[in-house]
């Protein structure tokens, strides 16, 4: 019985991964008002009772999606604090460039699509009001427009050179990109971050 259990949830978890494997694909190809439930099921050679057994429809699909990646950021995150990726990201580039790597062909196509773009920038804002909770505290009043400006500067480049890197545009390995990122953010740190990892 625990056999069969385990068996159908491998199977299901298949099942998903070859779903929004096609649908990331097809996002590269057209517009998400234009997929169907068809063109997924086709492309990920299932049937369309597998697909409603999963999902309510491709808006449920897409919003599935979204949930995974922004869960997967939140929990990384947390589980690194985020006043120690503030003081040494290290670690937390490291961790999402080897992710974002492992799962390269499920997301690439998602996140470089048009369809993608808003929610890309979500991402970014939900980053900034989490860095900034804790920046705040770090920076003095009198120096908080410096700290917001160093906020924007340091997410913007590290999404712009991500998605250079999943494009392919920027054809270095994982490794060698989080190496890159972490030894520019630290190297361009202001004196009151400079002085956060010194107290560490």
């Amino acid at each position: 019985m625990a056999s069969e259990k385990k068996s159908e949830h491998k199977n299901a978890l298949r099942s998903k991964t070859l779903i929004k494997y096609a649908f990331t694909q097809l996002l590269a190809e057209k517009e998400l008002s234009k997929i169907t439930v068809t063109d997924v099921v086709e492309k990920a050679g299932i049937s369309r009772g597998t697909f409603y057994a999963h999902y309510f429809d491709i808006y449920d699909l897409y919003s599935s999606l979204q949930t995974s990646i922004i869960e997967s950021i939140d929990y990384a995150i947390t589980k690194i604090g985020i006043e120690n990726i503030i003081a040494d990201p290290t670690l937390a580039f490291t961790l999402a460039m080897n992710y974002l790597d492992s799962h390269k062909k499920e997301y690439s196509s998602f996140l470089l699509s048009n369809e993608a773009e808003k929610f890309v920038n979500r991402i970014i804002a939900c980053l900034e009001e989490k860095f900034a909770s804790q920046v705040v505290e770090i920076f003095p009043p009198e120096s908080l427009s410096k700290a917001r400006t160093y906020i924007i500067y340091t997410l913007g480049a590290l999404k712009s050179v991500i998605f250079h890197w999943l494009s392919g545009k920027l054809d270095i390995s994982a490794e060698e990109c989080a190496k890159y990122i972490t030894e520019f953010y630290m190297s361009n740190r202001p004196d009151e971050i400079k002085n956060l990892s010194t107290e560490k």
